[in-house]
């Protein structure tokens, strides 16, 4: 697929703005760069080529200019020799259109981009900064492994090795050999603590009875003593309250004593205590106002008598604007009007001068002289444009004499170059061709790259064939020899981790049979020691006692007698024994089953441990027979599974390094016979051309001799296309020049003409000859016009001024005279001075007055509230001092301080009386009262006293059995329920399913992380060879020959890349320079693309600014590899630097540089 159009109709920053990439021209490579400053729209760019392919997102950011519903972007596309008009909307269905506006199937795109997903195109087809920060960070954790670098290259995918290892890890986590922090070690040892702790509660219903039971005692006797505690300290509070009661007894009787001293006491109200203080004061602060209020009004009636007004002078008020008006413009042209006499003379002076310097002396009308405006903006231009063709015509007359000398020097110098000899162009062709092919086939770096490798791969397989030691042979026996698959192994390593757990479990379950056998082989002794009350012995007496009496019923003698009696006897013992201790008989019945159960296990447990054994040492024999006879090993399968597979991976490595070898062997002979046809034919072309040992030079002479003679043919051919150019530029030039000229001369002619006809239409036609001359005139003429304004205005002023001074005297008159005032004085001024001096005089006067009767009435009215103010004060007074029957406010303020005494004594005892009452919690304080009147304190302290010593008796009481109910608590509490046991075997089986989720998990991951491996290697073996020669080559082009290309090394069971330094070392890649990591990454990355397009119809591959830390020698090279990348496969390059633009047009010649707006 190609992209040959993309149109940013309506996205983002763009709108009808089209980027056309042309059709792609055969030979030549399809590489376009997109330049544009800083935020001009290069991702823009990228992200609308996407959507068009992929659709517009339902969140897309790229909507700030235009909204959703009219947003469209479109393209021209090339696919399978058909071009396709698309267009792509925001729509959720149907968005995808051709030029006819039309829904387009979304299969077309999706057929030619081969299922392609945004994503996937994003990481395999496009690469920027960011990419190669993270393809860098994917070598080093790939620690170079080669086929992951492949696959990461071809598809993009950096991460590949993080997810490897992340899944790994999390299989570790849940399961490692011989690990004791792993998930399902936590869960086995959570197994192991259930099982402890049920067999631990797993009590007896004997023994929890008993413990129950003390429980209950303890709890019964710390109860009865906390309730003894609580009535004792109940008690002793009752006490402390009457106690504390009695000292505010004592002073509440003190209290109602001191009252009732104070007899008849009237009770003033009780505003009267705040009143009194400020009656006082303000007794002295009115008489004190009253008497200033006198003084100020007899003051001022004083003052406005002494006051006297000028009514004459008053009625000036209404020509006062007239005269201050009046006298600024007299006092202005008292000034200025001497002055502007003196300006209007010196501008009649500078009239007359300047119309003797316009040769116009005397003239009596000078506004005649001035001419048009028009007219005057001919005659300057005509002077400025007079310098302009004087100067083109002198250019013109030079630059044709100097045509003429130059067309004659070449023409001098052609007959000397006739006589020299040119290269036949057919056979500098043929070199050029056999050159192009030997530098072009990079056989030589592949050469020394495949000895190099081959000299490698011969120490390889020696090293490890040494690693099979003891065994010896070569590749023959080796191949002859028996080994097993990984497969296989895998199994047998888990028939024997079953048949070593099964021998484990059957060893451990005769251990706990043996114990419980044990066990209840001691509890049957114990209850046999106790006496004989087994069944067995039961009947064993009764069969004696039954013989007995049939012997005694035979003889009926003394002696058989006896002997019944004795066996009799005995049996009445057991059988009481029995009878009395049948609980134990049934517990001992029990403990017999048991033990007979546990034999039978035993015996089965045995059987089945025989049998996995039997299993091992048959799965040993058969791993035996696939093992050479010159190795040792053990006699465990587990031992001998890891000595075969350790066996089969080195014999597996051994001939893969015996095949990589036969192979680097293969390579190296097929290179070395095509470079020397290479060689072979390049000598033969040079011979032809007259080069005569040409054969016998080595190739990198050979290769500089053919340089040499191209570069020599192509110089003559150059010089002698570039001479026959510059003669036929040099005849043109003459031909111009000799245009210029007449065009230069009949504009001289042109400009003649309109000057005669623009001087006719003045009054100095007759200066026409001297061009210095009509420009003095117009200068002179340009202040005309200034200086007759600037002498009207003054005349005008003047005038002016004049007027208003006679109209001003004539104003004063009439005022004078209108007032009745004396008349006009010979100075104006000094009468217009006089006469506002003496209105603003009278105009105070009267001001004056008028505020001081103002304070006069207020005043009065002040005086009048304080008589006020004073009235209502006697009347308190008087209403105070008649209560208390005194006529002094001092008196009554005697009075006031006993009242509040007898409150204070009051308000005390009721408190105290709330306090007694609250203490010894009565309902009234008469009750409280007649119960303190019985109470005798001695005694009452003697009982608190006893009280002390037995609540603290009682507390260690009640702390030691509080001990006892927590001990029995504990140890029945420990002993748990009858669901105990039930609830730790439904966590036991919680536990086995969170096992059996794990393992799956474990089993998923490792099986997931194994496929993914195998992948890998399957896909380096299968583009390694084509892929790697690319990859290495592109390494050596960016790195700028530092290093030479890149190699392998095999590392157990992968391969890791190398890159070869020119001085012949190596570096491994994870173990290189951050900046050289990312050259390696983009090296694979470009070759991966052309493996890409060799294999698949190739698409448009984008990058962006991925050389913004790259020097110029290693852009040139990267530029140079993205030119070859172009001839497969569309690529497009977007930056903002200029530089780079450059540097892609001097190395490949034929990029095409887009510019954004």
């Amino acid at each position: 697929m190609r992209l040959r159009r993309l149109d940013l109709t309506r996205y983002g920053k763009f709108t009808d703005h089209s980027i056309d990439f042309g059709a792609a021209r055969p030979s030549s490579p399809d590489l376009h760069i997109v330049y544009g400053l800083n935020e001009a729209g290069k991702s823009t760019t990228f992200a609308a080529y996407l959507d068009l392919l992929y659709g517009i997102g339902e969140r897309s950011t790229y909507n700030f200019l235009h909204p959703y519903n009219t947003m469209k972007v479109g393209a021209r596309l090339e696919f399978d020799g058909t071009e396709y008009e698309l267009a792509r909307l925001k729509l959720r269905t149907g968005s995808l259109v051709d030029d006819r506006g039309q829904a387009v199937n979304e299969a077309l795109l999706a057929g030619v981009l081969g299922g392609i997903g945004r994503e996937a195109y994003r990481t395999m087809f496009s690469l920027d900064d960011q990419s190669l920060k993270e393809g860098g960070n994917a070598i080093i954790q790939s620690k170079g492994e080669l086929g992951e670098l492949l696959f990461s290259a071809s598809s993009g995918l950096a991460g590949l090795s993080r997810s490897l290892v992340t899944a790994a890890d999390e299989a570790n986590v849940i399961y490692k050999k011989r690990s004791s922090s792993t998930k399902l070690a936590e869960l086995k040892r959570s197994l192991e603590a259930l099982k402890v702790e049920r067999n631990a509660i797993d009590t007896l219903v004997s023994t929890y009875s008993a413990l129950k039971s003390t429980y209950e005692q303890a709890d019964v006797a710390y109860t009865a003593t906390a309730r003894e505690l609580a009535g004792a300290k109940a008690r002793h509070q009752e006490l402390a309250r009457l106690l504390g009661a009695l000292p505010a007894a004592l002073e509440l009787r003190r209290l109602d004593a001191d009252v009732a001293g104070m007899g008849d006491l009237p009770r003033p109200p009780s505003e009267w205590f705040t009143l009194l203080p400020q009656l006082s004061r303000d007794e002295t602060r009115l008489q004190a106002l009253l008497e200033t209020a006198d003084r100020t009004l007899r003051q001022l009636t004083d003052e406005i008598e002494a006051i006297a007004i000028d009514d004459k002078a008053l009625t000036v008020a209404a020509h006062r604007d007239m005269l201050d008006q009046g006298r600024a413009r007299y006092l202005a042209a008292e000034s200025d009007l001497p002055k502007r006499r003196l300006a209007l003379a010196e501008q009649e002076a500078v009239l007359v001068r300047l119309l003797a310097d316009l040769e116009q002396p005397g003239h009596a009308m000078p506004e005649a002289l001035l001419l048009p405006a028009s007219l005057i903006g001919i005659i300057r231009d005509l002077i400025e444009r007079r310098s302009g063709v004087e100067t083109k015509l002198a250019a013109a007359s030079r630059e044709l004499v100097r045509a003429r000398e130059n067309l004659e020097r070449l023409g001098k110098e052609d007959g000397s170059q006739n006589g020299a000899a040119v290269l036949d162009p057919a056979r500098l062709g043929r070199i050029e061709a056999a050159l192009s092919r030997l530098s072009g086939s990079d056989l030589a770096v592949r050469l020394t790259m495949e000895e190099r490798a081959l000299v490698q791969a011969r120490r390889i397989q020696a090293n490890q064939f040494a690693q099979l030691v003891p065994w010896t042979g070569d590749a023959v026996a080796l191949q002859l020899t028996s080994a097993a698959e990984p497969r296989q192994i895998e199994a047998w390593r888990g028939q024997v981790t079953a048949i070593d757990r099964r021998i484990e479990d059957h060893e451990a379950r005769l251990r706990d049979l043996g114990t419980e056998q044990a066990l209840t082989g001691a509890r049957i002794a114990t209850f046999v020691a106790g006496g004989s009350i087994d069944d067995a012995e039961a009947v064993r007496l009764r069969d004696e006692r039954d013989a007995a009496w049939q012997v005694h019923l035979a003889s009926l003698d003394a002696a058989t007698a006896r002997a019944f009696e004795d066996r009799m006897r005995q049996d009445d013992m057991v059988s009481a024994g029995r009878l009395s201790r049948a609980q134990e008989l049934a517990e001992l019945r029990q403990l017999r089953q048991t033990e007979a159960a546990t034999a039978a296990a035993i015996e089965r447990q045995r059987e089945l441990l025989a049998e996995a054994r039997a299993e091992h040492d048959a799965l040993a024999e058969r791993i035996r027979g696939l093992l050479p006879g010159a190795i040792e090993y053990d006699a465990e399968a587990s031992a001998r599974i890891a000595t075969l597979e350790t066996w089969s991976t080195k014999r597996a490595a051994a001939l893969a390094a015996w095949g990589d070898l036969q192979r680097a062997e293969e390579t190296v002979d097929g290179l070395r016979g095509e470079l020397d046809g290479h060689v072979a034919t390049l000598a033969a072309s040079l011979a032809d051309a007259g080069l005569g040992d040409a054969n016998h030079l080595p190739v990198t002479e050979l290769m500089q001799a053919a340089n040499d003679m191209l570069a020599a043919g192509k110089a003559e051919r150059a010089a002698r296309q570039a001479h026959e150019k510059a003669i036929g530029d040099l005849s043109h030039d003459l031909r111009e020049r000799e245009r210029d000229r007449q065009e230069a001369e009949d504009t001289m002619a042109a400009w003649n003409r309109e000057w005669a006809e623009a001087l006719s239409r003045s009054w100095f036609a007759d200066k026409a000859g001297s061009m210095a001359a009509v420009r003095a005139m117009l200068n002179a003429l340009g202040t005309l016009p200034a200086i007759l304004k600037e002498r009207d205005d003054l005349a005008s002023r003047v005038a002016a001024m004049e007027r208003d001074r006679a109209q001003f005297r004539g104003d004063i008159a009439g005022v004078l005279a209108d007032c009745g005032l004396s008349p006009l004085a010979a100075d104006t001024l000094a009468s217009a001075n006089a006469l506002v001096e003496r209105h603003e005089a009278a105009r105070h006067a009267a001001q004056l007055r008028a505020d001081r009767q103002a304070d006069l009435e207020k005043h009065l009215e002040k005086q009048r509230a304080l008589e006020e103010e004073l009235a209502v004060h006697n009347a308190r007074r008087n209403e105070l001092t008649s209560y208390f029957g005194t006529d002094s406010l001092a008196s009554v303020d005697a009075f006031l301080s006993q009242a509040r005494d007898r409150d204070r004594l009051e308000a005390r005892a009721a408190t105290l009386r709330d306090q007694i009452t609250e203490a010894l919690r009565a309902t009234s304080f008469a009750e409280a009262e007649r119960r303190l009147a019985h109470v005798d304190a001695d005694a009452v302290e003697r009982d608190a006293m006893e009280l002390d010593a037995r609540i603290e008796d009682l507390t260690e009481r009640a702390k030691l059995l509080y001990s006892d109910v927590s001990l029995a608590r504990q140890k029945l509490e420990a002993v748990g329920g009858d669901d105990a046991v039930a609830r730790i075997e439904a966590k036991r089986r919680t536990i086995f399913l969170e096992i059996e989720e794990l393992a799956v998990r474990h089993l998923t991951l490792r099986a997931g992380t194994l496929a993914a491996e195998q992948a890998l290697h399957i896909y380096r073996e299968k583009h390694r060879s084509s892929m790697m020669n690319r990859a290495s080559e592109a390494f050596r082009l960016i790195t700028g020959g530092n290093y030479s290309g890149l190699t392998t090394q095999p590392d157990r069971d992968r391969e890791i890349l190398i890159g070869v330094s020119r001085d012949g070392g190596s570096k491994l890649a994870d173990a290189m320079s951050t900046g050289t990591q990312f050259q390696l990454y983009l090296a694979l990355r470009l070759a991966g693309y052309e493996e890409f397009a060799a294999l698949r119809r190739p698409v448009p591959f984008v990058a962006d600014d991925i050389m913004e830390s790259f020097d110029n020698p290693r852009s040139e090279e990267v530029f140079r590899l993205l030119g070859d990348m172009a001839k497969v496969g569309q690529v497009i390059y977007l930056t903002h630097h200029w530089h780079l633009c450059e540097i892609a047009r001097d190395v490949v010649p034929n990029v095409t540089i887009h510019q954004l707006p």
